[in-house]
């Protein structure tokens, strides 16, 4: 019995110790202006190893930051990382501020906690591949207000 109840424990143990190994976090890659609170995305769960993304489907996501400062102009980035290789993701309205689905209206103002939304489709001409995704806000002059990046998976 003390046997069993000493396995037991072990695997319990190493259950607890290394599954967050295998999930994934939203990264901070040096945003200035702002931070985030809250990162979600359709169909992804920070229990995952990575986030898996379907080509020829949509994907949502949406971002919870605040700004440290007023801010006029908004631009979204997304890149994926393929070996260093930033390679731009095609957004159809990068201009944060006229995209009425976004859910923001400019100007923004300092410590004000604002919801982005966005929902991007996957292309099936994308390639099929293992990818750090990069997601900026940037002002007029480049500074990024938030970055985040997190693993993820085209298939």
């Amino acid at each position: 019995m003390i046997r069993v109840t000493i396995v037991v424990f072990t695997l319990f143990y190493a259950l607890c110790c290394f599954t967050p190994c295998l999930a994934f976090k939203f990264d901070n890659c040096g945003s200035t202006l702002g931070t985030f609170t809250k990162v979600v995305i359709s169909e992804c769960s920070t229990s995952d190893e990575t986030c898996i993304f379907v080509r020829g489907t949509n994907a949502s996501m949406s971002i919870n930051f605040t700004p440290n400062k007023d801010i006029s102009i908004i631009n979204a980035r997304v890149y994926g990382e393929i070996s260093f290789l930033p390679i731009p993701f095609p957004l159809s309205q990068p201009d944060v501020c006229k995209d009425p689905n976004a859910g923001i209206k400019c100007p923004l103002h300092k410590d004000q906690e604002y919801h982005y939304t966005t929902t991007m489709f996957l292309q099936k001409s994308f390639p099929s591949v293992n990818v750090k995704i990069k997601w900026e806000f940037v002002n007029e002059n480049n500074e990024k207000i938030v970055c985040i990046e997190f693993p993820a998976k085209i298939k």
